[in-house]
Order: structure tokens, then sequence, then C-alpha cells
């Protein structure tokens, strides 16, 4: 849904797809909303609107989402750092439609360390960072259970200036660091992988993008079995994301211990090199170590610098962004005239408490969400409690 600049236009084009067929619903939010801003902040001059759908309270996921078959389609939704409110949003819209909550399926992106590779750092700390995405894997474990709670985008490292040998170290360090978190978290290694995605850029030609999965394949299946300490057997299941050129399906669900099917010389050369820039991950400590040291750029060779601060900039402000965000800016000011304060500010005051301590924070910030505290009020007492 990139360049839908309100939920109502997005809405319209989402019934048109369904119309015309779609199973998958594609939501795509601003750079305000993917930021944890609401859309009068001040930081968000220029980011309403901009490559997406503003979101700032239950109020425009009812707008975004009203009158859609969400029992029968797959929602995407194209969040990493901010997944988890808006994935909560997601689910209380649907819980309103009556849908049953244990048969939506959809996915969420929710790779918050690719954006601090190739963002720099964001609204929050790196390790708290994690630990969000992880509470968002044990979310969806109990409550999800037809959600795929991470996609591993190695692709975007692709399209920032990385070579295919470091975007498939990218992808491997990545999904290895959220398995480690996982079962440092009392998670099951094994039941988090099962629900992974990892997402390569196609190559340019069919053999060469089958020569990059291959690679990704079998340091995957070589990270997953030594890293991890995961056994040989019939799982856990890869499933990767890569459009082959020439029109051919993109392969799916991969055994990971199924027998070879051959070492092209493309292919091995990939491993290799992708493999020694695991290494020099594997000594710097992991991904967590990469991106707090700031070292993300330089490892994976992405062009251009990180943002400096924890909110992105544009150079110049989208064209439709004044007056997407004048409009957010009253149905905001209506919604906190009309909403309980004092059950907003208590709803907060506990997401900070289970912040500060070690529970998922994503059932506080479904009660606050309910209570129609902002995605910008969510983040701020998230990274209050994480920062201060």
């Amino acid at each position: 849904m990139t360049g839908c600049d309100t939920a109502a236009a997005a809405n319209a084009r989402l019934h048109h797809l369904v119309a015309a067929g779609a199973r998958v619903l594609p939501l795509a939010f601003d750079l305000a909303t993917l930021t944890g801003l609401d859309s009068d902040a001040p930081a968000a001059w220029g980011l309403v609107g901009h490559r997406g759908v503003p979101v700032d309270s239950v109020d425009d996921m009812r707008v975004l989402l009203g009158g859609l078959p969400l029992h029968r389609a797959f929602t995407a939704l194209a969040a990493d750092t901010c997944a988890a409110p808006l994935l909560v949003l997601h689910q209380l819209v649907a819980e309103e439609h009556g849908a049953p909550v244990r048969r939506l399926s959809g996915s969420v992106g929710n790779d918050v360390l690719k954006d601090l590779v190739l963002h720099g750092p964001g609204p929050f700390p790196p390790r708290a960072a994690l630990r969000l995405a992880g509470d968002v894997a044990a979310y969806c474990l109990a409550e999800l259970p037809r959600w795929r709670f991470l996609s591993v985008a190695g692709h975007h490292l692709a399209r920032a200036g990385a070579d295919p040998a470091r975007e498939i170290a990218y992808t491997v360090a990545a999904g290895t660091e959220y398995l480690r978190a996982a079962r440092t978290a009392g998670l099951d290694p094994r039941a988090v992988a099962a629900r992974v995605t990892l997402s390569l850029a196609p190559a340019a030609t069919r053999r060469a993008t089958r020569a990059k999965l291959r690679a990704l394949r079998r340091l995957w299946a070589r990270a997953a079995r030594d890293g991890l300490g995961l056994p040989p057997g019939p799982g856990p299941l890869l499933r990767v994301a890569a459009p082959i050129p020439g029109g051919g399906p993109a392969p799916g669900r991969h055994d990971l211990y199924a027998p070879g099917d051959g070492r092209p010389e493309r292919a091995a050369a990939l491993e290799a090199e992708a493999a020694a820039v695991l290494e020099r991950v594997a000594r710097f400590g992991g991904m967590l170590a990469v991106v707090e040291a700031g070292m993300g750029p330089g490892l994976f060779g992405i062009r251009g610098a990180a943002r400096n601060g924890s909110h992105p900039r544009v150079a110049r402000p989208w064209s439709s962004s004044r007056t997407v965000r004048a409009d957010q800016t009253e149905r905001l000011a209506k919604l906190r005239a009309w909403r309980v304060q004092a059950a907003v500010d208590d709803r907060l005051r506990r997401l900070g408490g289970a912040a500060r301590g070690d529970g998922n924070v994503l059932h506080p910030i479904r009660e606050a969400l309910a209570a129609r505290a902002t995605v910008g009020e969510v983040c701020a007492a998230l990274r209050e409690a994480w920062t201060g």
C-alpha cells in the first residue's frame, strides 16, 4: 500500500484488491508511525503520510480495516521496530469485527536488527528493541498461532548496496541472533524458527537465485545446529522469499537437513564468502554487539551513512504531508478530548512497569491501546522505561 496517504484511501484500495480476488492485504505505514511518533509530534514534521498510512490509534486502524474480511485474508504488516503496537491494533479491530482471533493469519516484519544496521539508533536501545521483537514472538506463539512474526529482511541490505555474500551473512547472523534471544527468554528455538521467513533479493538469473538460496540454506542449517544446538532431523523448517527471474515460483518451505541437492560452484563460492563475514560477526560477539558498536554498515557494505538520532528525516517534506498531518492532528485532538484520560494514564504506567521488569510487554500494550492511548504514547512509555 505504499503511496496511500490516509487510512480511508488505503481502505478503498484494499477493498478494490479484495473485490479483484486478492487474499493478501498489504499494509504499509508512514515513517512517523514506523518510528513510534504521533502525527502531531514536532519530530513527525514531513514524515506523516510519507511512504504509507499514518496510524496513531485504534480509531485509525478501524478506518484502515473497515469492512474487510480479516478472517479470510492474510494481512502483511510492513513494520519492524514498532511492530508490536501495530500488530495489537490489528488484533483489536479484528476482534471488533467478530473474527476468531486464533484463525487470523498474517505476517509482520519485526526485523529490528535490519533497522539498526540500515538507519542507526532507533526509538529504543538495541538490546531493548531485541527484547521487544522477542516479546512479539512469544505473544504470537501464545495468542496468534497462524501468524508469522519475523521476516529477516536481507533483501533490504541488498537494496542498500550489500553484495550477495553479505546479504546472506546478515540474514543468517540476524536470524540466529533472534533464535538465541528466544532461547534466552525461555522459548523453543525450533518453534520460533518454524514461523520465521528469511528474505533475499532475487539475482539476475534463475541459476544465480538458486545459488543464493542453496548457500543460505546450508549456512542457516549449520548455524542452527552448531550455534544453537538444534539436532539434525526433520526440522526446523526454513521458509525463504526470493522471487526467481523468469516467472518461476519462489521456493517455499525447505527441510534444513534434507539431503543436499548438489553444490554448484557459485553456491559454494557464496557460501565461503558469507561464512567469512559470519566469522567476523562471531568474533565481534554476534549481531547485537555489531549494531551496538555501529559496525553494521561497514561490515555489510551498506552505502551511505546511518541517520543520527532516533527518528528519520527527509530532505523535503512530501507534497501531501502538511494536509495529512493537519487531518491527523485534528483526529488526535478529538481522541484526547473524548477518551478517559485517567484510564489511559493508568494503562501507560502499567506498561512502563512491565517494561522495567521482565514480563511480556504486549499484554500491557494491548490494554493501553484498547483504552485509546496512541502509538506515540505507548512507544514513549517504553522508551522512558528503557532509557530512563
